[in-house]
C-alpha cells in the first residue's frame, strides 16, 4: 500500500506557519487551514478501500476519478450512507471537503459519525474536528478533539508534538500559559528527535510561554 502520510517537507512548512503565529483567534484559524490540507487529507488515505458494500465501494471509485468537484462531493455523500469501510472513508472524505469549503457545521456532522479503524486515520479526522470547533470559535470542544486524536495517534512522533503545537497556540490565545508550557514541555521530553530535527526552536516556544506566567 502506498504511504500517504504527510511527508518531512510538508509537516516543517506546517510547522513554520503553526509556531510563528501570533498568539490571537485570526492566527489559530489561518493554522486550522493549513493542517486540513497537510495533515488530515494525507492521514485519512492510509485507510484501505475495502467495504461489504459494492456499491459504496463503486460510488467512491467514481467520486476518486470525478473531475467536477460538485459531482464527487454528490457520490461522496451517497457513498457516505454506507456502513462499512467504504462508508465511513466516505465520511471521511465528506468531512474534509466540507471543511475547505468553510462548511464546518455540517463537516462535523459526517466526522463525529466517522468511525475508522486505523490509527493514524482517527487522529486525522479527531484533527480536523477540533479545527473545525476552532473555527466555530468552540475552543475548549476543540481542545477535546485535539487531545482524542493524541490518544488515537498513539504517540506517532510525527502527529503528537505537531497537535500539541496547535494546542499551545490555543492556550496562548487563552492566556492560560502555565497549559501552554506543558504542552511544549511535552514535546521537549518525549519528543526529542521531533524537536531536533525541526527548523522551529520549540524551546525557545517553551520559554516564552514561562516568561508570559
Amino acid at each position: 500500500m502506498e504511504n500517504n502520510r504527510p511527508t518531512s517537507q510538508e509537516v516543517e512548512q506546517t510547522e513554520d506557519i503553526v509556531t510563528k503565529a501570533r498568539a490571537n483567534k485570526k492566527s489559530i484559524i489561518a493554522v486550522c487551514v493549513v493542517v486540513a490540507v497537510c495533515v488530515v487529507a494525507a492521514l485519512v488515505y492510509v485507510m484501505i478501500s475495502q467495504s461489504g458494500s459494492k456499491k459504496a465501494d463503486e460510488l467512491i471509485a467514481k467520486a476518486d476519478a470525478a473531475q467536477n468537484d460538485s459531482i464527487a462531493l454528490a457520490l461522496y455523500a451517497d457513498a457516505a450512507k454506507a456502513g462499512y469501510k467504504s462508508g465511513n472513508r466516505a465520511k471521511a472524505e465528506m468531512g474534509i471537503r466540507l471543511y475547505q469549503d468553510g462548511k464546518y457545521e455540517e463537516a462535523l456532522k459526517y466526522l463525529n459519525d466517522c468511525s475508522l479503524d486505523d490509527e493514524v486515520a482517527e487522529a486525522g479526522v479527531e484533527t480536523l474536528k477540533g479545527d473545525c470547533y476552532v473555527n466555530l470559535d468552540q475552543l475548549e470542544k476543540a481542545l477535546s478533539a485535539y487531545k482524542d486524536a493524541i490518544d488515537d495517534a498513539d504517540e506517532n512522533p510525527e502527529i503528537v508534538p505537531f497537535i500539541l503545537i496547535k494546542m499551545a497556540n490555543i492556550y496562548r490565545s487563552q492566556g492560560n500559559f502555565d497549559a501552554e508550557a506543558k504542552a511544549y514541555k511535552e514535546i521537549i521530553d518525549e519528543y526529542p528527535t521531533y524537536v531536533n530535527n525541526t527548523r522551529v526552536d520549540i524551546r525557545k516556544y517553551y520559554e516564552r510561554a514561562i516568561a508570559s506566567k
